[in-house]
């Protein structure tokens, strides 16, 4: 009788599945702090503030110019370090669809591609280049992190970007002059 009962219980432990079954991207999701427009928000190993947003169709990169269909997107963040070195080795753009539009690799960005360190408290501004379609430009989120490969389980910023209009996004998409994408920067 004990026997059977063991297997029996044996059984139900072996076959329990937590809330959401077998959904590893539910259990496992980044915490995500939320904020605004020049608010400090917190991705767990360093700080961020979104400073501004511009967009262009043409963007200077290091004497190269990279035209697109859609429309490049420019955010200037501000990052501090908490108390350890640490990289923005994830940054993307989110539409009101929660489609994700990773930072654009067509080129080396010097802010968000992994292998630059921001040391303890010393801020540094620099810009990000996202590539979107057009009809997302108005309404997105950016979302940043310091692993970039695997963000399960870890913190992870989110800021609003200013709302645009579709008059906007068309005269960045039709401006024939390139942006020029700013270098990093220390800042006080």
């Amino acid at each position: 009788m004990l026997l059977i009962a063991a297997l029996a219980v044996g059984g139900v432990v072996a076959n329990w599945r937590p809330i959401g079954g077998d959904r590893a991207d539910i259990r496992e999701r980044p915490y995500i702090a939320v904020g605004e427009v020049g608010e400090s928000v917190s991705a767990r190993s360093f700080e961020a503030q979104l400073v501004s947003v511009r967009g262009a169709r043409l963007l200077g990169v290091s004497s190269k110019g990279y035209e697109t269909g859609g429309v490049w997107i420019l955010v200037r963040v501000r990052v501090t370090a908490f108390t350890e070195k640490t990289t923005v080795g994830y940054a993307a753009l989110i539409d009101d669809r929660d489609r994700e539009f990773l930072v654009s690799n067509r080129f080396t960005q010097l802010f968000a591609d992994g292998a630059r360190s921001f040391q303890p408290g010393i801020p540094v501004e620099g810009e990000i280049a996202f590539e979107v379609p057009r009809d997302v430009a108005t309404s997105m989120r950016l979302r940043l992190a310091a692993p970039v490969i695997d963000q399960r389980m870890d913190g992870m910023a989110e800021i609003e970007l200013p709302k645009v209009d579709t008059t906007t996004v068309d005269r960045w998409a039709t401006q024939q002059e390139a942006v020029i994408m700013e270098k990093p920067k220390v800042v006080s």
